[in-house]
Order: structure tokens, then sequence, then C-alpha cells
């Protein structure tokens, strides 16, 4: 009887416009592209409504990678979309913000060359240059990817671009950028229509690990626990769509996002480049990964101390199919 007052409830809530819903913000980590399929995918086909929720979907208004994090940690935000490097370094900084759930279950980016330049391994990168834009953890990924290769930091020049990596990389300015697998990688091939060699980072050194997790301040997550729960399991249904029917998932991300139209087919590329690691969503219950990636930046010194798991990766809101 409990199930079907619940199944009734969850109808009434998504059909009857008189009845409230619970107002939930979520910032995205930029503005909005085929990372965040599933979380229009949801918005769309009604998967938030049917939990009782009316989320707001926003853009940052500024491009500093961390700011997201930065609005959800000040309570501003209900939930933010961010990297779990951004995570484990401002938890670091004794700022209470905490994982409930994941979006992108692998890491996108890694090192992007033209192949014409002669590089076909980490060990030609010896001599050159590397373009990058994010302070500090770039020069660290990147040293820690090339060290595989028995690089050392004399062997190579770092240089810092601001976020003009690809004409950087175009114009010979620099001969490797860092760079996302689904969007740089393929800018160069379609637009360009040259060819690429792309090093993954968890291929060469870097600790396996989502690439977008959702955060929130923890009191607020202690707050909203029950409706971030109803929140996770719309993301798991739409995750579920997104996967049986890409297709159909595209054009209702295009229907969100009409000025991408002009741009659908690049957008569309993007997208099957990303669409298999959406997979396990939004489970980010794998605390071995996070306490190598965290031990991983303790080493590398991009923070001055570890993190309990406990604080910074809350699980018990997740949705049964991640085994909990």
């Amino acid at each position: 009887m409990r199930l079907v007052a619940v199944c009734a409830l969850l109808i009434l809530l998504a059909i009857v416009p008189g009845v409230a819903q619970a107002p939930l913000v979520v910032v995205l980590d930029w503005l909005p592209n085929p990372n965040h399929v599933p979380l229009y995918v949801a918005q769309e086909m009604g998967f938030f409504r049917a939990e009782g929720l009316a989320v707001s979907l926003q853009a940052p208004t500024a491009f500093d990678p961390s700011d997201p994090a930065k609005l959800a940690a000040s309570g501003r935000a209900d939930l933010a979309l961010t990297t779990p490097i951004n995570l484990i370094v401002i938890r670091a900084q004794n700022v209470p913000l905490t994982a409930v759930g994941s979006l992108i279950q692998k890491p996108l980016g890694g090192l992007l060359a033209l192949k014409e330049r002669g590089i076909r391994t980490l060990a030609d990168f010896k001599g050159r240059t590397i373009g990058y834009s994010l302070e500090p953890e770039e020069p660290v990924l990147w040293a820690a990817m090339l060290e595989t290769a028995g690089l050392k930091p004399g062997d190579y020049r770092l240089l810092n671009v601001g976020f003009d990596t690809l004409p950087a990389l175009l114009t010979g300015q620099v001969d490797a950028i860092g760079a996302f697998r689904n969007v740089e990688k393929i800018l160069v091939e379609v637009q360009e229509r040259k060819e690429t060699v792309f090093f993954a980072m968890e291929e060469h050194g870097i600790p396996e690990h989502p690439q977008l997790v959702f955060v929130a301040n923890e009191a607020v997550t202690q707050q909203k626990s029950d409706l971030f729960r109803r929140f996770l399991r719309a993301v798991a249904r739409a995750v579920t769509l997104t996967f049986q029917d890409p297709a159909r998932s595209f054009e209702l991300f295009l229907k969100a996002n009409p000025d991408l139209q002009r741009e659908a087919e690049l957008q569309r590329r993007f997208f099957d480049a990303t669409v298999a690691l959406f997979a396990g969503a939004p489970c980010h219950n794998q605390l071995e990964q996070w306490a190598k990636l965290q031990d991983f930046l303790f080493e590398r010194k991009l923070i001055e101390r570890r993190s309990e798991l406990s604080k910074l990766v809350t699980v018990n809101l997740l949705p049964p199919e991640c085994g909990l």
C-alpha cells in the first residue's frame, strides 16, 4: 500500500500544476554542452517534476572553474558540478563541501598534439613546449604524465597561454596542449582536418576518477538530503534513457538549448564522444578511486592535508542501483 501511495503522489506531482515543487538550484561547471545531456533529459522529460522538484539549471556567470563549487560551498547554490580535483583542493582548505553524486565517470582530459609535429609517444615531448590554461593543477598533471615516459621538468617547457590553447597549438606557438578528448580533439579533426594524437591522463600516471561530480555544502546536504536523493534518482533515470535512446536524448538537449542548433552536427560529435562515459552515473561510491586521487594530489603538493573520505564523499543519497 505504501508503494502505491508513493507512486500516486509522484504522478500527482508530475501532472498537477497546482502542487508545489521544491526548488533546487544547480550550477553547471560551464556553459551548457553535451557533458550535461542527462540533466536536460531529466528536465525535458519531467523526471525532476515527477520527483517533486523544480530544478533550475544555471550556467556560471564567471569562468573560473572553481566558481561553481564555491557557490555551492557558500550555499548560494544547492548543488554545483565540478571536478573531483577541484573538490579535493577546496575541501583541504577546510571548506565544508561534499560530493553527493557523479555525472561523467571517467576523466576527459589529457595532452593533445598534432601528428604532423612528429609526436607519437610521451617521450617525444622532450624539447617541446606544452600549452596550458589552469594553475596550479595542469602543470602538476602534465609533469606526472611525462614522468611515466622518463621525462623531467627540464626536458620540456610548460607555457601558460590562458584560454587560447587551441590557437596556440594550431599556430605552432606550442607543440601540445592540455585538452579534452570530447572537445578540442574533435574541433581539430573536424574543423581543421588535421590528425591528432591524444594521451589520456588516466592511461599515463593519473589515478582514475570521475570527470564531473555534484557537490554541495555539508550542512545543506543534511538539510536537503531528501531533495538531493530525489534529484539523483531523476538523474539515474535520465542516464538510463540517454543510453537507451541517445538520438532522442540529444534532441532534447538541443530543444533546451536552441542557441546550439546552429552547430548541431559539431555538438552531436561532442556528445557521441561522451555518451559512454555517463555509464554508472550518478554512482560515485568507488572510494578507493577517491583515496588514490587524494593521495596523488597530496604527494604532488597540490594539497597540504588529506580530508576524511566520509566528509569528502557522501554516498548515502545514491539510488539503489549504486549497490549500497
